[in-house]
C-alpha cells in the first residue's frame, strides 16, 4: 500500500477512524503530505448524513472534510475488521479517532493497548469534554458545546440570551488542536522513539477563542465583557481609529505590534519601556499609564489626537530597524513582536531550519521501515 506522495507530511502514514466529529484532523495532514487513510464502517460514516446537501443528496459537509484521503471499510466490531485495522497500523505513524469515550477501548483498540504493540504510534482523540473525568459520558452537540467552552457568554444582544454561532464549528477547532497536536507528538517521537496520546477537549479547544475573555482575570481584568459595540454615526463612519492596524512598516517590510489599553497592556509598556531607553519616547508620552486608557475609543474622543501622535512615534522608531533585529529585541525583552515573514526569511530563520533537519531525520527512520502493503478501497 505504498504511495510516492509530495509535501512536508508524506512520510507520514494516518489511519483516521473519525466521523463527523473529527473528520478535519486527518483532511489537514493530508493537505501538507501525509497518506490519510479513512476508515469507514459498513454502511458509511455517519458524517456522510450531516447536511447541507447537493442536488443528487450526497453530503457537502462530507465531501469538504474527507477529500484528501484514501478510504477504506472496516467492520471494528468483529474479529476480521480488527485484524485488518492491526495491519494497517503495522505500518502507521498516528491514528485519529472521535468514538465515545471506552468504545475503542473495550475493543482493545485504546491507546494503553496498542503502544504495547506499537510503541512509536501517535494516538490522537477528539473528545466533548475529555477522554476522563466528569464529564467524558456527557452528551454534547454544537451548541452545548459552545456554552460549556464559554464563548457564547459574551455572544449574546445586550441583556438578552447568548445567540449561537451559525455554522457548526465546534468540532473544527477540537480536530484541528488534533492536528497540530499529532504533529508535536511527531516532534517529540523523532526525539525519543516514542508515541503518545494526544487528547484533545472541544470544550478546552473553544475556550480561546475568546481569549480576551478567558484569560481577561489572569491579567488583572476579572470583570472584562465583550460589550457591545456602539453603532457609529453616518459621519463618523471611515474616520481613523488609533487602535487599529497593528502592522508597523520597518526597513525591510512589515512586523506585527499591537499597542493596546486596559490592564493586559504589559506588553505595550514594555514597548515605551524600549523607546524610553533609547531616547526615542517624547516626553508628553513618559507618564502615561496604558491601564488606564480607555479600552474603546469613541469617535469623538479627545485622547484621539494624542493617540494618534503617539502611533506616529512608534512609526518612526521601528522604520528604521530590520525585521531581525527587532526579532531579536522582542525575544529578549518579551514584547509581543512579529516580523511578517516571507518565504525567504524563513528559509533563512534559524528556527525552521531545525524543523527541517528534523523532518530529514524523520524521513531517514521512516524510509528505512518496512510496510506491510494492505489493499484499500476508495469511501467515496
Amino acid at each position: 500500500m505504498e504511495r510516492g506522495g509530495t509535501g512536508w507530511l508524506s512520510r507520514l502514514r494516518v489511519i483516521d477512524l473519525t466521523d463527523e466529529r473529527g473528520l478535519l484532523a486527518g483532511q489537514m495532514l493530508a493537505k501538507l503530505g501525509a497518506d490519510v487513510i479513512q476508515v469507514e464502517p459498513p454502511g458509511g460514516s455517519r458524517a456522510r448524513a450531516v447536511g447541507p446537501f447537493d442536488d443528487v443528496g450526497r453530503s457537502l459537509y462530507w465531501s469538504a472534510f474527507a477529500m484528501g484521503k484514501r478510504g477504506i471499510v472496516l467492520d471494528l466490531e468483529s474479529e476480521a475488521g480488527r485484524d485488518q485495522l492491526h495491519q494497517l497500523l503495522a505500518g502507521a505513524d498516528i491514528l485519529i479517532e472521535s468514538a465515545a469515550p471506552g468504545w475503542l477501548a473495550a475493543r482493545g483498540l485504546d491507546f494503553a493497548t496498542l503502544s504495547q504493540n506499537y510503541p512509536a504510534l501517535i494516538y490522537a482523540t477528539v473528545t466533548p469534554f475529555g477522554s476522563d473525568g466528569p464529564k467524558r459520558d456527557w452528551a454534547a452537540s454544537d451548541l452545548t458545546l459552545w456554552a460549556a467552552g464559554g464563548p457564547l457568554h459574551p455572544h449574546r444582544d445586550v441583556e438578552g440570551p447568548p445567540l449561537r454561532i451559525s455554522a457548526t464549528q465546534s468540532w473544527l477547532h477540537g480536530a484541528a488542536d488534533a492536528a497540530a497536536g499529532a504533529l508535536l507528538a511527531v516532534l517529540a517521537r523523532d526525539a525519543s522513539g516514542r508515541g503518545q496520546h494526544v487528547d484533545v477537549s472541544v470544550q478546552q479547544a473553544l475556550s480561546p477563542t475568546t481569549l480576551s475573555v478567558t484569560a481577561g482575570p489572569a491579567v488583572g481584568h476579572p470583570e472584562y465583557v465583550l460589550a457591545p459595540r456602539p453603532v457609529r454615526a453616518p459621519e463618523d463612519v471611515g474616520k481613523p481609529n488609533p487602535l487599529r492596524g497593528p502592522k508597523w512598516q520597518c526597513a525591510d517590510g512589515l512586523v506585527e505590534l499591537g499597542v493596546g489599553g486596559g490592564p493586559a497592556a504589559l506588553r505595550s509598556n514594555l514597548l515605551f519601556d524600549w523607546m524610553r531607553a533609547e531616547g526615542a519616547l517624547p516626553a508628553r508620552f513618559q507618564t502615561w499609564d496604558w491601564t488606564k486608557v480607555p479600552m474603546r475609543i469613541q469617535p469623538d474622543d479627545p485622547l484621539i489626537p494624542d493617540l494618534l501622535g503617539l502611533r506616529e512615534v512608534v512609526a518612526t522608531f521601528l522604520a528604521p530597524r530590520r525585521k531581525a533585529e527587532l526579532e531579536t529585541e522582542a525575544i529578549a525583552r518579551r514584547l509581543l513582536l512579529a516580523p511578517v515573514k516571507t518565504t525567504a526569511d524563513l528559509l533563512a530563520s534559524a528556527h525552521p531550519a531545525r524543523g527541517r533537519h528534523a523532518q530529514i531525520r524523520l524521513a531517514s527512520r521512516r524510509s528505512s521501515t518496512s510496510r506491510r502493503s494492505v489493499p484499500a478501497s476508495c469511501g467515496s
